[in-house]
């Protein structure tokens, strides 16, 4: 099979792949529906160059995600599973991508083709694959803007280099000034420590920063002509600036926080990223330039004081390159006991979903039926261990590769599907007749609530409320909501006069509710999904 049909074949097996069970996985809070809402205000009121949300404009993010999903309603309908295509589209195009590379460096194809494997079954692809968020996108504009950039600086090849600056350029459409940053400061970095000159003259190619200038600026351009200052400190001030300067999350702000989440992003494949890792310390080049991206991208993000999940996860491509140099190694070594590199972190990460129901027994939703897992995990941990003693070395990857991308499955279906339906707000489209009056939500907004039902609630708090405060952070993250809001007072006199209204209490804020100001003039009349319900207690019908 030639390169082009092997990455083909490659594409159709990992889209398939990524949306498996796309459909069945509704919009959840609070990160996706901000996304969703978004897209669908942008086909609903046909302007497609400035974000909104409830009517306002909304400068959280750039355009191309909102692009993205607006494409997929206006060909699909608003649907959970257009919703999801686009990261399920990038994810595919991020594994074509990794197996191309692997295949140009001159891997073996058996080898391309499991790093397809490697790639598409490491959890944080796999999870961040089906998501309605930014990351995919910019991993695959990452992704290809380094190995482009590379490629032009070590084999002297100016299309590859301009190849990086239009991916750079699409890659700040998508997140934003670290599009070009963070690559900007690994290529300088690798200049450096190759004390080659000339490699800077091709990193600063007149033609790929002309192209870069040409895709980019003309919505950013835009969008400054048309919201002026209001974009500038939206944007650049509270969304890029005051992440990186105040810690969103305070509660794991933690220097070490990268060190343990990269390690568990790669599973089941860490051991032998790792191990790869160490192998070819000393390859020279190519080792230098993916120790850059990976090492830079951790320290990068440990030094902003905001931590996220998925912040580091473009510092994956470069270790899960060496967890499929780290498995050639280990066919060559051929040795029974050194396969535990990668046996034992693969049986690790089954016998951690084994235990996955047990914590599903505590939550407020019901899960389906764990069985299949529960027969499907030991008998693939018993044929893998058979395989290693066996030596049937060749079959442990394959075998790894297929065992976790079943249980990925299996666990979509019985666990995130109803887990995403106590996160989503979706279970409100078919229950309009109990939604009197005005609504309101209490302490905590479900954004999928308009996404899904079309209709626009008001946040509202008790008096003296301080979520920052709650939450040990900046005041500055005050600014970070879009969603229209009622004070306790006006709240207060709709329902000291019996106006109509309808109070939805999620389930982790009763007990605040109990205690505030409104109980007393309310009633509780049941409970829709994760939200109690409360009316007006003069209105009740």
């Amino acid at each position: 099979m030639k390169s082009r049909g092997l990455l083909l074949a490659i594409a159709i097996v990992s889209l398939l792949f990524f949306l498996t069970g796309n459909g069945s996985l509704p919009v959840t809070d609070p990160v996706e529906s901000n996304y969703a809402l978004t897209a669908k205000e942008m086909v609903l009121s046909g302007d497609w160059i400035s974000p909104r949300i409830f009517g306002t404009f909304w400068y959280d993010k750039p355009v191309f995600i909102y692009w993205m999903l607006s494409l997929s309603y206006t060909l699909l309908g608003f649907s959970d599973f257009a919703s999801r295509l686009p990261g399920a589209v990038f994810g595919m195009g991020s594994v074509v991508l990794f197996s191309w590379y692997l295949l140009r460096r001159g891997t073996r194809r058996e080898l391309a083709v499991l790093g397809a494997a490697v790639m598409a079954t490491s959890l944080e692809v796999w999870a961040v694959s089906h998501s309605i968020i930014t990351d995919q996108i910019l991993f695959f504009f990452t992704e290809a803007t380094l190995f482009s950039a590379y490629i032009g600086l070590t084999e002297k090849r100016s299309s590859y280099m301009t190849a990086a600056y239009a991916m750079a350029a699409l890659a700040v459409l998508t997140k934003g000034p670290v599009g070009i940053v963070l690559p900007g400061m690994f290529l300088l970095a690798f200049a450096a420590l190759r004390r080659d000159m000339s490699l800077l003259r091709r990193i600063f190619q007149p033609q790929g920063i002309v192209l870069f200038l040409l895709l980019c600026l003309p919505w950013y351009g835009i969008m400054y002509h048309l919201h002026g200052t209001d974009f500038i400190d939206g944007f650049l001030g509270l969304h890029n600036i005051a992440r990186a300067t105040a810690s969103e999350h305070p509660e794991v702000n933690v220097w070490y926080y990268y060190l343990v989440l990269i390690p568990v992003s790669l599973l089941p494949w860490t051991g032998p990223a790792l191990y790869g890792a160490w192998r070819h310390r000393h390859d020279g080049t190519e080792y230098q330039f993916m120790m850059i991206w990976a090492l830079g991208t951790i320290l990068f993000y440990t030094l902003v004081a905001t931590k996220y999940p998925t912040y580091a996860y473009i510092a994956n491509i470069p270790l899960l390159l060496y967890a499929v140099l780290g498995i050639g190694d280990l066919y060559e070594k051929n040795k029974t006991r050194l396969w535990t590199i990668l046996t034992g972190p693969a049986i690790f990460w089954w016998l951690l979903f084994a235990a996955v129901p047990l914590f599903f027994k505590k939550t407020a939703f019901v899960p389906g039926s764990w069985i299949g897992l529960y027969i499907f995990i030991p008998l693939s941990i018993v044929l893998l261990l058979a395989s290693q003693k066996t030596h049937a070395f060749p079959a442990l990857p394959v075998m790894t590769a297929v065992g976790t991308a079943v249980i990925y499955i299996l666990v979509l279906y019985q666990g995130l599907v109803p887990f995403y339906g106590y996160r989503s707000a979706s279970v409100f489209q078919s229950q309009e007749n109990v939604l009197q009056g005005q609504l309101y939500f209490f302490e905590e907004y479900r954004t999928s609530f308009t996404y899904y039902t079309g209709r626009t609630a008001l946040y509202t708090e008790p008096a003296g409320y301080d979520e920052n405060a709650r939450l040990h952070r900046s005041s500055v993250w005050a600014g970070k909501h879009p969603f229209p809001e009622e004070d306790s007072a006006h709240l207060m006199a709709r329902l000291t006069a019996g106006e109509m209204v309808t109070i939805l209490v999620p389930r982790g804020r009763y007990d605040d509710y109990i205690q505030s100001e409104f109980y007393p003039l309310t009633r509780e009349a049941g409970k829709i999904g994760a939200c109690y319900v409360f009316y007006t207690k003069e209105a009740l019908p």
